[in-house]
């Protein structure tokens, strides 16, 4: 007997009991849906994280303010930032980071959007990984002068406009009260770290409203944002830069001493600094303990569902004892029995594992989904699930088929 005819032979036993199969493939279904559905996800969300913080520079660390025990003379000030790029040793740039909130209109379109804008300098470009897609950052000169300009998010730009390359167009932006018409410089991948800096996975989780506005992001000079919004420039946070090879450690630690210093206030956590490469291996760490745990909880769904196999492939050699009788006294081989009811066990184990890969993948898909992240299911992933579960039937099914294959033919033909 070939291959193709122990397959056949295979399918049509598994047919013929298809409920019984059913169920016997539960706990490697569930195995292996647990399994997919939580390295995908967690891959995805790993990635999304990672991205983010290497958006706002590997090399970079924030400076934050505790605004729950600040006084007003205690938070960061712009000269506090020009200060602290010339007098803190280690650090080559710094930015402030300052959030401003409005609605938009797009001048061309005439289109309305909730807008959120981020004040910074142009040190913070060299802290981004996306440079920008179209057009420029804006200059040291720009900053200086409040020069009305800023760069769009691309996402943002698709949104408004239907098409990236928006240099050189300009948006009305209005914030208590205040109006002022926006040159657009450039064009950057900045969507999703506005969004990230105002606490949320994604521009459209970020505002929880009922209209149907799109939402804008928007990078221009802190001094220009203060302008729209009326507001001092009051900073809860300032983004570092470190010369290259530098201790990332080290210099928050020393401009955390320095704001200390200058502002008179030594209280414990009213200044924290934050590297973002530390933030990148904590994140590893995390996803890495929570893959192992999912896997061993897979592992053991499993196992169980390998125990459930090798019981009903002892079962199936009960039943089928006169059939493997006929069979062996007709010139059967000792190694076709064998490969039958190995056959019907991998194939009863891939099927499951088949299933658990489809409902792995669509569960990762669907839990992404509810905060906009994009799973990561790989070819090797799914390769290695299926080759897994094909393994569990491979060893399970050992024992049964060994004890069908030795199986006496006289006494075979003897049972009822």
């Amino acid at each position: 007997m070939n291959i193709s005819e122990s397959l056949k032979i295979a399918v049509k036993c598994i047919k013929a009991n298809w409920m019984r199969s059913l169920l016997t493939m539960l706990g490697i279904i569930i195995g292996i849906t647990s399994v997919i559905m939580i390295v995908g996800a967690g891959t995805g969300v790993r990635d999304y994280i990672v991205g983010l913080i290497e958006d706002m520079g590997s090399n970079a660390v924030l400076v934050s303010v505790d605004t729950t025990q600040a006084q007003e003379n205690d938070y960061i000030t712009l000269d506090d930032v020009a200060n602290i790029k010339q007098k803190v040793n280690g650090v080559e740039r710094c930015s402030p980071m300052l959030m401003g909130f409005g609605q938009a209109t797009v001048d061309k379109t005439a289109t309305e959007a909730t807008v959120m804008m981020v004040g910074v300098n142009s040190d913070v470009q060299f802290a981004m990984t996306s440079t920008c897609e179209y057009g420029r950052f804006f200059t040291d000169e720009e900053y200086d002068a409040n020069s009305p300009v800023a760069v769009m998010g691309i996402e943002s730009a698709k949104n408004v406009y239907g098409y990236e390359d928006v240099t050189n167009e300009y948006v009305t932006v209005t914030s208590s009260g205040k109006s002022m018409k926006i040159k657009i410089c450039g064009v950057a991948n900045v969507d999703n770290l506005t969004s990230s800096l105002g606490g949320s996975s994604s521009m459209s989780t970020m505002f929880k409203t009922n209209s149907d506005k799109p939402i804008i992001a928007l990078f221009m000079p802190c001094t220009t944002l203060t302008q729209i919004t009326g507001a001092k420039a009051n900073l809860s946070n300032v983004f570092v830069i470190a010369e290259e090879g530098a201790d990332y450690d080290a210099i928050g630690n020393a401009t955390v001493n320095y704001l200390k210093a200058v502002h008179g206030n030594y209280s414990n956590g009213l200044y924290t600094s934050q590297n973002m490469a530390t933030y990148i291996n904590i994140v590893d760490i995390i996803m890495n303990v929570l893959t192992i745990f999912i896997a061993g909880v897979g592992a053991i769904s499993l196992i169980v569902g390998g125990i459930g196999v090798m019981n009903i492939m002892l079962v199936s050699v009960t039943e089928r004892t006169r059939e493997i009788g006929i069979r062996k006294s007709l010139g059967a081989k000792t190694r076709t029995i064998t490969m039958q009811f190995l056959t019907e066990s991998i194939i009863l184990c891939l099927i499951g594992g088949i299933i658990g890969v489809v409902l792995g993948v669509a569960g990762a898909f669907a839990a992404c989904s509810i905060i906009d992240i994009q799973p990561k299911i790989t070819v090797w992933l799914v390769a290695l699930a299926l080759l897994f579960s094909s393994g569990v039937g491979l060893f399970f099914g050992i024992y049964p088929a060994r004890k069908a294959a030795q199986l006496s033919p006289i006494d075979a033909l003897r049972s009822e």
